[in-house]
Protein backbone atom coordinates (compact mmCIF):
# COMPACT_ATOMS: atom_id res chain seq x y z
CA UNK A 1 0.00 0.00 0.00
CA UNK A 2 1.09 3.57 -0.54
CA UNK A 3 2.34 5.78 2.29
CA UNK A 4 -0.84 7.85 2.74
CA UNK A 5 -3.00 4.71 2.86
CA UNK A 6 -0.79 3.20 5.57
CA UNK A 7 -0.93 6.49 7.50
CA UNK A 8 -4.74 6.44 7.31
CA UNK A 9 -4.61 2.84 8.54
CA UNK A 10 -2.63 3.87 11.62
CA UNK A 11 -4.96 6.84 12.17
CA UNK A 12 -7.87 4.37 12.26
CA UNK A 13 -6.14 1.58 14.18
CA UNK A 14 -4.73 3.43 17.20
CA UNK A 15 -7.96 5.25 18.25
CA UNK A 16 -9.90 2.05 17.64
CA UNK A 17 -7.79 0.16 20.16
CA UNK A 18 -8.26 2.97 22.67
CA UNK A 19 -12.00 3.03 21.90
CA UNK A 20 -12.35 -0.69 22.61
CA UNK A 21 -10.50 -0.30 25.91
CA UNK A 22 -12.69 2.68 26.83
CA UNK A 23 -15.86 0.74 25.92
CA UNK A 24 -14.84 -2.23 28.07
CA UNK A 25 -14.00 0.09 30.98
CA UNK A 26 -17.39 1.84 30.66
CA UNK A 27 -19.18 -1.52 30.53
CA UNK A 28 -17.68 -2.54 33.87
CA UNK A 29 -18.25 0.92 35.35
CA UNK A 30 -21.95 0.88 34.43
CA UNK A 31 -22.41 -2.46 36.21
CA UNK A 32 -20.61 -1.21 39.32
CA UNK A 33 -22.61 2.02 39.37
CA UNK A 34 -25.86 0.07 39.19
CA UNK A 35 -25.04 -1.97 42.29
CA UNK A 36 -23.86 1.12 44.17
CA UNK A 37 -27.10 2.96 43.32
CA UNK A 38 -29.24 0.15 44.71
CA UNK A 39 -27.23 0.05 47.95
CA UNK A 40 -27.50 3.81 48.53
CA UNK A 41 -31.22 3.73 47.72
CA UNK A 42 -31.78 0.98 50.26
CA UNK A 43 -29.96 3.01 52.93
CA UNK A 44 -32.08 6.06 52.13
CA UNK A 45 -35.31 4.07 52.44
CA UNK A 46 -34.17 2.56 55.75
CA UNK A 47 -33.38 6.01 57.13
CA UNK A 48 -36.78 7.37 56.09
CA UNK A 49 -38.66 4.47 57.67
CA UNK A 50 -36.62 4.48 60.88
CA UNK A 51 -37.41 8.18 61.26
CA UNK A 52 -41.13 7.29 61.11
CA UNK A 53 -40.61 4.59 63.81
CA UNK A 54 -41.68 1.74 61.56
CA UNK A 55 -40.98 -1.77 63.00
CA UNK A 56 -37.80 -3.47 61.72
CA UNK A 57 -39.52 -6.48 60.03
CA UNK A 58 -41.54 -4.10 57.83
CA UNK A 59 -38.44 -2.02 57.04
CA UNK A 60 -36.58 -5.19 56.03
CA UNK A 61 -39.41 -6.23 53.69
CA UNK A 62 -39.63 -2.81 52.06
CA UNK A 63 -35.85 -2.54 51.65
CA UNK A 64 -35.61 -5.96 50.01
CA UNK A 65 -38.57 -5.27 47.72
CA UNK A 66 -40.94 -7.83 49.25
CA UNK A 67 -44.64 -6.92 49.58
CA UNK A 68 -45.96 -5.87 52.98
CA UNK A 69 -49.32 -7.43 53.85
CA UNK A 70 -52.30 -5.41 55.03
CA UNK A 71 -52.27 -7.34 58.32
CA UNK A 72 -48.83 -5.92 59.06
CA UNK A 73 -49.94 -2.39 58.19
CA UNK A 74 -53.01 -2.44 60.48
CA UNK A 75 -50.98 -1.71 63.61
CA UNK A 76 -49.40 1.39 62.02
CA UNK A 77 -50.73 4.94 62.05
CA UNK A 78 -51.96 6.61 58.88
CA UNK A 79 -48.72 8.59 58.57
CA UNK A 80 -46.61 5.44 58.99
CA UNK A 81 -48.65 3.54 56.39
CA UNK A 82 -48.22 6.44 53.97
CA UNK A 83 -44.46 6.39 54.63
CA UNK A 84 -44.35 2.63 53.93
CA UNK A 85 -46.26 3.06 50.64
CA UNK A 86 -44.03 5.97 49.62
CA UNK A 87 -40.94 3.91 50.42
CA UNK A 88 -42.25 0.98 48.34
CA UNK A 89 -42.89 3.29 45.39
CA UNK A 90 -39.48 4.88 45.82
CA UNK A 91 -37.77 1.47 45.89
CA UNK A 92 -39.59 0.42 42.71
CA UNK A 93 -38.73 3.67 40.95
CA UNK A 94 -35.07 3.37 41.95
CA UNK A 95 -34.91 -0.17 40.56
CA UNK A 96 -36.47 0.94 37.26
CA UNK A 97 -34.21 4.00 37.00
CA UNK A 98 -31.07 2.04 37.82
CA UNK A 99 -32.03 -0.66 35.33
CA UNK A 100 -32.74 1.86 32.58
CA UNK A 101 -29.47 3.66 33.25
CA UNK A 102 -27.55 0.40 33.15
CA UNK A 103 -29.18 -0.62 29.87
CA UNK A 104 -28.47 2.75 28.25
CA UNK A 105 -24.86 2.96 29.48
CA UNK A 106 -24.21 -0.70 28.68
CA UNK A 107 -25.74 -0.36 25.22
CA UNK A 108 -23.64 2.70 24.49
CA UNK A 109 -20.53 0.87 25.69
CA UNK A 110 -21.27 -2.09 23.42
CA UNK A 111 -21.86 0.30 20.51
CA UNK A 112 -18.47 1.94 21.13
CA UNK A 113 -16.77 -1.47 21.34
CA UNK A 114 -18.34 -2.73 18.10
CA UNK A 115 -17.66 0.46 16.12
CA UNK A 116 -14.08 0.57 17.40
CA UNK A 117 -13.60 -3.06 16.39
CA UNK A 118 -14.74 -2.36 12.83
CA UNK A 119 -12.57 0.77 12.65
CA UNK A 120 -9.60 -1.24 13.92
CA UNK A 121 -10.27 -3.98 11.42
CA UNK A 122 -10.29 -1.47 8.58
CA UNK A 123 -7.10 0.13 9.90
CA UNK A 124 -5.43 -3.27 10.18
CA UNK A 125 -6.35 -4.10 6.59
CA UNK A 126 -4.86 -0.81 5.42
CA UNK A 127 -1.50 -1.29 7.20
CA UNK A 128 -1.21 -5.01 6.55
CA UNK A 129 1.69 -5.91 4.26
CA UNK A 130 1.09 -8.48 1.58
CA UNK A 131 3.68 -10.25 -0.52
CA UNK A 132 2.97 -9.97 -4.21
CA UNK A 133 4.71 -10.94 -7.40
CA UNK A 134 4.91 -8.29 -10.09
CA UNK A 135 5.76 -8.96 -13.71
CA UNK A 136 8.72 -6.85 -14.83
CA UNK A 137 7.43 -6.67 -18.42
CA UNK A 138 3.73 -5.84 -18.09
CA UNK A 139 3.43 -4.85 -14.40
CA UNK A 140 0.74 -7.44 -13.57
CA UNK A 141 0.46 -8.23 -9.85
CA UNK A 142 -0.52 -11.59 -8.29
CA UNK A 143 -0.52 -12.76 -4.65
CA UNK A 144 2.70 -14.55 -3.66
CA UNK A 145 0.90 -17.21 -1.63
Amino acid sequence: MSGPVVAIGFILLIPSILGMLFGILMLFASGAASSQTSTSGEREIRTLLVAQQIPEPIIRKVATGKPVSDAELVSLTYKQRAAVHDAQLSASAQKVGAGAGTVIAGGFSLFVIIMSFFGGLLGWLLIMRKRVLQCSLCGAVVPAS
